[in-house]
């Protein structure tokens, strides 16, 4: 019949006008208007997925081609580290792995003096076996850990959009990327730093927890790395303005960070002694002493200091020094946030440390700068984005095309890997295999980085708690690796042995270092 209504029509109206759960009706869209705040949330919900999916493949990035080479023609090119720092902090794990024990007698054994390094690798080298791999993985894990730390450090300090901005520019960094393919100590460094950092914020009146976590990790990165102590004044300064700056916080941060820590160190280097590594443990800090200064060439020391900062990032650096000045001149509220101050106490005492190497400018030294020096300039645009939208909008067009530069130089090294190095310690294994007349134990500077790769038992020639030239008569190694050429000490305290060159392999791009040369031993 015409004008009724049907059983499913009114089953319809029932449904809209009795529906079984409450439902919030909203207006049409085109009965509704958009506000310019739901614009700018959806605005920025986009962005921010696009920077972490950014993010996320930067830091996938980290984990490909592990077993290539470190880049040759980089800014970096001319650092020790890719040649031997390995093997040198790997070596207690490593022989511990092949021989049974931490150390080799007499030799140089920097386990016993830091053994953070070398006990994590140690956990992982017993479910992988020694793999250069699994050490490079473990580093590159620990420095894309750090971008979260930071992340939590700046949104507690700031906001998410500040935070987002210094995870980006940390995955795109080229020099954290090239420097966390090595399995060394500073991108470990300055993962606790950055922890440290968290913690000290964390540290107020009314929470007890930060104080003995404080006393751990400052044990703990002193035990990663000796140099490391210059960065703990930038951690006092934050823990210190989360507790309010009174006496009281003052006397006990001073002794969660230096009292307890100071008496673990010294019960620690008993316990060592203790063990029977006690020779280990100084021959590392003799040998490890802070060079004499020559004030003489201050000037020339402080402008070459500067210069090498560009190693750290070209963009970022010079924005950094610039916010520094704008921080001291105009912009002078930057440093009602203690984070910014902290930053720069680190990026100082760093500074500090490195003038006082003088001729020992090790890129990687510049490492630990690389996060205070993010932190300065993420917390200069978001002070400048709430009054000076204009700065604050080139300034993160600046930062932005920093971050894409720097992606395309992070490509263009995977682009052009190479496995030199590798394979030249796959040839030598099976070389030193092959001869069962010679004895497979190789001497050389870099012979604890050939371990690390082919897992052949090595020794020093160039540092060691005992006299090397009586060393070498005792252990009597079968072969000797070299660079480029046997120099004239060497060639006398091998006087005894007939050296045989069995291979020679390119490696690398530093003119001093580009050729590798292994040598059958035989007493004479």
């Amino acid at each position: 019949m015409r004008g009724t209504i049907g059983p499913t029509r009114s089953l319809v109206y029932w449904v809209e006008f009795n529906p079984p759960f409450k439902v919030s009706r909203k207006p049409a869209l085109n009965d509704r208007k958009e506000s310019p705040r739901d614009a700018q949330s959806a605005q920025w919900r986009w962005v921010a997925a696009a920077a972490w999916m950014a993010i996320f493949l930067l830091c996938l990035l980290r984990f490909s081609y592990l077993k290539a080479d470190f880049p040759n023609f980089s800014p970096w090119m001319d650092d020790q580290a890719k040649f031997t720092d390995e093997g040198w902090w790997a070596s207690g794990a490593v022989m511990h792995h092949l021989l049974g024990h931490w150390n080799v007698p007499g030799d140089y054994n920097p386990g016993a003096a830091l053994p953070v390094w070398p006990l994590l690798l140690s956990i992982v080298f017993h479910f992988t076996g020694i793999s250069l791999t699994a050490a490079r993985a473990l580093n590159v894990g620990i420095s894309v850990s750090t971008l979260g730390v930071v992340f939590l450090l700046v949104r507690r300090s700031t906001g998410s959009a500040p935070a987002l901005l210094s995870a980006l520019l940390l995955a795109s960094s080229p020099f954290a990327f090239a420097f966390s393919r090595l399995a060394i100590l500073d991108s470990l460094i300055a993962f606790e730093f950055c922890l440290h950092l968290l913690v000290a914020s964390c540290a107020s009146a009314k929470r007890f927890w930060p104080l003995p976590a404080l006393t751990a990790l400052v044990t703990t990165m002193i035990l990663t790395k000796t140099t490391s102590a210059v960065l703990l004044p930038a951690v006092f300064w934050l823990a210190w303005q989360a507790r309010g700056r009174n006496i009281a916080g003052f006397l006990r941060l001073l002794l969660a960070v230096a009292v307890l820590p100071a008496a673990l160190l010294a019960a620690y280097e008993l316990l060592v002694s203790k063990l029977g590594y006690g020779v280990d443990y100084h021959y590392f800090f003799s040998v490890n002493r802070m060079p004499v200064i020559a004030w003489d060439q201050t000037l020339a020391t402080i402008w070459q200091l500067l210069c090498n900062c560009f190693w750290v990032d070209r963009i970022l650096y010079p924005i950094g020094l610039v916010a520094g000045l704008l921080s001291l001149v105009w912009m002078r509220r930057l440093w009602r946030n203690p984070l910014f101050a902290a930053a720069w106490i680190a990026l100082l005492a760093q500074a500090g440390f490195l003038f006082s190497r003088q001729d020992d400018f090790g890129p990687r030294y510049f490492l630990v700068l690389l996060v205070p020096l993010v932190l300065v300039v993420v917390l200069t645009w978001d002070a400048l984005a709430t009054q000076h939208k204009k700065a604050a909008a080139a300034l993160l067009l600046a930062l932005g095309s920093a971050a894409v530069l720097n992606t395309a130089t992070i490509c263009q090294f995977l682009a052009h890997r190479q496995y030199q190095y590798c394979d030249a310690a796959a040839s030598i294994r099976k070389i030193v295999l092959s001869d069962p007349r010679q004895k497979p134990l190789i001497l050389g500077v870099s012979g604890a980085q050939i371990s690390l790769m082919a897992g052949i038992p090595s020794i020093n020639d160039f540092m060691g708690s005992e006299n090397i030239a009586q060393k070498i008569m005792r252990d009597q190694p079968g072969w000797y690796l070299v660079w480029n050429s046997i120099d004239s000490d060497n060639a006398e305290m091998l006087s005894a042995f007939q050296l045989e060159e069995v291979a020679r392999y390119p490696v690398f791009d530093n003119q001093d270092r580009d050729q590798l040369i292994l040598y059958k031993m035989a007493l004479r």
